[in-house]
């Protein structure tokens, strides 16, 4: 089975046909949260990098266009019972910023975060701009440029990285990671950056001539710099950490002053970032960060059995939106197909390739659930405070799959570091994988076109 002797090369097929047809066929706006995106991306266009409150809401004036195109799929949004067609999405792109006037948007918490995070969305629409002033075009320049984005860093993880191959591809190819590839969000960047500096650190863990040596120092402070600036994701960084020491140097001292000089810059900036922007923090959902960071630190215990309710709770759910629950957390897919992509990750977690056999220490196995447990718990209380009401210990709302997603790499390395066969089923785990993806985006297709056209 040939389709996967070069799984980058795959990857950037596979991912360019499904993420067009994701692109065309998901109707506008109906990603979460896609308006705010868009008007956040709009003002960035116009070098409006700082927000306004206004009313107890932070945002920016955009074009009255974007006003009415939303107003225009709103009713979609809110009722899944209500259905569009082509004709609908050809008069939905009448609307342009040609027309005159601006109103207030209301961005929430887009305008938090840094305009690394919209990068290649600002500058899809930046181009689009020199042709057209239409809001849908401007959308689908957006979604492209995160597409190609997308697919290049993931082109570069899974080339880079010397392991797990296959589980780089099965976690890019997701229905979920591929459609935030191909939406507006913050998300569709952190996923495929995650997975570029996850093989970075298996490369340089496991390939003997690697060294930490000046300019690897400079690629993983770089990395840093953008995870941190991308929806302040620096505790991921630290994953560097499962790098062995004589990689950086025999002497703790030089040791520590790399690790110092790859962590210090990203730090630094999210610090700087997070002061810049604290005045157009507008808590929602009648949350109250001081109040509930109170509560956590004199009721610790409490805040510990809530977090252990969430995840009973939500185990379930979770998985499912983080393979894939598309749309605005509409369009589900047929419960057989998740649990044929749970199979694919546990068959190439088991039934290992030849390359992906390699030894690790316990303490890196312990260190890799450590700060997995660390990050995941970071988001959970980030959400607790910024959207959770106060005193509200029943479970911790808010945590979407998606969030989750640039956590699944090291969790499955640990379980593969773990799992050991003596097995060798290297054509079988190709021809499973592909069959699995065909069929994951065959139903996928299916039950976009089930929930928004049929």
């Amino acid at each position: 089975m040939d389709f996967l002797a070069k799984p980058e090369k795959f990857f950037v097929i596979f991912a360019f046909i499904c993420g067009l047809l994701l692109t065309i066929f998901i109707p506008p706006l109906m990603g979460a949260d896609e308006h705010a995106h868009l008007s956040r991306i709009y003002s960035l266009t116009e070098g409006k990098i700082s927000s306004i409150v206004k009313d107890n809401k932070a945002g920016n004036y955009s074009p009255i266009a974007i006003r009415d195109f939303g107003r225009f799929w709103a009713p979609m949004i809110k009722d899944t019972k209500i259905k569009t067609d082509f004709k609908q999405i050809k008069k939905s792109m009448k609307f342009s910023t040609k027309q005159t006037g601006t109103y207030f948007t209301r961005q929430c918490y887009q305008t938090l975060y840094s305009p690394l995070a919209y990068l290649p969305q600002t500058v899809g629409m930046t181009f689009a701009k020199f042709f057209t002033g239409s809001i849908y075009w401007l959308l689908i320049s957006a979604k492209l440029f995160l597409l190609a984005f997308y697919i290049a860093l993931g082109y570069l993880a899974i080339k880079i990285t010397p392991i797990f191959k296959r589980i780089f591809l099965l976690i890019l190819l997701m229905p979920m990671s591929l459609s935030l590839g191909t939406s507006v969000s913050a998300d569709g960047v952190i996923i495929p950056l995650s997975a570029l500096f996850f093989a970075c650190v298996f490369k340089y863990t496991f390939d003997e001539n690697l060294k930490i040596d000046k300019k690897a120092v400079v690629l993983f402070s770089f990395l840093t710099i953008c995870l941190a600036l991308v929806k302040q994701s620096f505790l991921i960084s630290l994953f560097i950490l499962f790098i062995p020491k004589n990689k950086f140097a025999q002497n703790w001292k030089i040791y520590f002053l790399k690790l110092i000089a790859v962590l210090l810059p990203g730090l630094v900036l999210a610090i700087l970032w997070s002061n810049y922007c604290r005045s157009w923090f507008v808590p929602l959902n009648h949350s109250n960060p001081f109040l509930q960071l109170n509560f956590i630190l004199t009721h610790p215990f409490i805040y510990l059995l809530t977090f252990l309710k969430t995840i009973k709770l939500c185990f379930a759910i979770w998985i499912y939106m983080t393979i894939g629950v598309l749309g605005n957390n509409t369009v589900f897919l047929l419960p057989a197909v998740y649990i044929l992509y749970i199979v694919a990750f546990v068959v190439n977690l088991y039934f290992k390739k030849d390359e992906d056999i390699v030894s690790v220490t316990l303490w890196q196995k312990i260190l890799l659930g450590v700060l997995f447990i660390l990050n995941f718990t970071f988001i959970a209380t980030e959400l607790y405070l910024s959207w959770t009401p106060p005193y509200f210990t029943q479970f911790i709302s808010f945590i979407q799959g998606r969030y989750l997603i640039p956590l699944v790499i090291p969790l499955l390395a640990l379980l593969g570091f773990i799992l050991v066969s003596s097995k060798s089923w290297n054509k079988k785990i190709d021809i499973t994988t592909l069959i699995v993806l065909m069929l994951t985006y065959l139903n996928t297709f299916l039950a976009i076109f089930v929930t928004y056209y049929f």
